[in-house]
């Protein structure tokens, strides 16, 4: 009798030695997975979620969307009042994370698509969306040698090392699930907890921007080769912009950003924002189509008197305000021509 209870306790030991440990609630997180412990904390302070499946999926691409998700979660970022007005205004489970994100004016390309929200998030807006929340406002470039420097991040071709930065990085290369994860991970056990000077600023918002406004300045902070544009259903319908630096000074600029979105026969929503170095205007409305070419709004969402007259041109919308200085600050208006993007 001892002798077959020997054989069958060594039977279990040598069964549960071939077994390997999973991730809590994860089957396909084992503990010889290089990010096993960066999952098993994600899980345990609810920064991630897995599948219905009970997987995680380590390898797969990770979406924008699943990003801005983990992002808002780890820094905890507060929801804000307003909601964005998105170009595709059906709700998304994401909604509540781009808010959260755009208030904090997070560079990221998906606040107003649905569609982009989707694709896989690039090496590159990740170094720029953590930097800009862990560090502040700051380039692609020294977005990753801030990631560098802080062991947050490694680079992936080591051919380009000191040779070339961004190819180094591998900034237009996807992301999987589990290396976004690792970088949370590494950030948390290098105390990357306080919300930089200039986000918070953005959160404050003593300028009175709209979420709108601030999710505009995240997007175009994005690295031009970072930036994505969501594809028009009709010829109003986009995101148009107008910048000009006139001066070296910070604020030494004009720029006028404008999102005409949920285009019928008759109407659009139209999101504008206008900036004349410390003057600031923001304004949110429905316009009437008058012509193929032409539209008019006449009061804002607020219910203010607001004319503005819209006229659309070739890849451009000219915009000239009749009456709009209960949205704005004196010394800026909203008339101007803005480029299709």
């Amino acid at each position: 009798m001892k002798q077959l209870l020997s054989i069958v306790l060594l039977s279990l030991l040598v069964v549960a030695g071939n077994l390997k440990v999973e991730a809590a609630g994860f089957t396909d997180v084992t503990e010889d997975h290089f990010a096993y412990e960066a999952v098993m904390w994600a899980e345990e302070y609810d920064i991630i979620d897995g599948y219905a499946d009970g997987t995680f999926k380590p390898n797969a691409t990770i979406t924008e969307q699943q990003f801005a998700k983990l992002l808002a979660n780890y820094y905890e970022l507060e929801t804000p009042y307003d909601e964005l007005k998105k170009q595709t205004p059906s709700a998304n489970w994401s909604d509540e994370y781009y808010n959260r994100l755009a208030s904090y004016g997070v560079p990221l390309n998906g606040y107003f698509h649905n569609n982009i929200r989707a694709t896989a998030i690039k090496r590159g807006v990740v170094a720029q969306a953590i930097t800009h929340l862990a560090e502040g406002k700051r380039g692609l470039n020294e977005s990753i040698q801030f990631l560098l420097d802080s062991y947050i991040s490694t680079g992936q071709n080591e051919q380009y090392e000191n040779r070339d930065l961004q190819k180094f990085f591998g900034v237009a290369n996807n992301m999987t699930r589990a290396q976004v994860v690792t970088l949370l991970h590494r950030m948390d056990s290098r105390n990357f907890y306080t919300i930089s000077e200039d986000a918070q600023n953005i959160h404050d918002n003593l300028s009175n921007a709209s979420l709108n406004s601030r999710a505009i300045n995240g997007q175009h902070q994005l690295d031009k080769t970072m930036q994505q544009v969501a594809p028009s259903n009709s010829a109003w319908e986009g995101t148009y912009t107008y910048y000009y630096k006139w001066g070296k000074g910070a604020n030494e600029f004009n720029r006028r950003d404008a999102i005409i979105s949920n285009v019928t026969s008759k109407t659009f929503n139209i999101s504008l924002t206008a900036s004349d170095g410390q003057q600031l205007g923001s304004v949110d409305g429905t316009a009437t189509i008058t012509s193929n070419t032409k539209a008019v709004m006449n009061r804002s969402e607020n219910g203010n008197r607001c004319v503005l007259e819209f006229e659309q041109l070739k890849n451009a919308l000219k915009i000239i305000e009749v009456d709009c200085s209960s949205e704005r600050d004196e010394g800026t208006n909203f008339s101007g021509t803005l480029k299709k993007q």
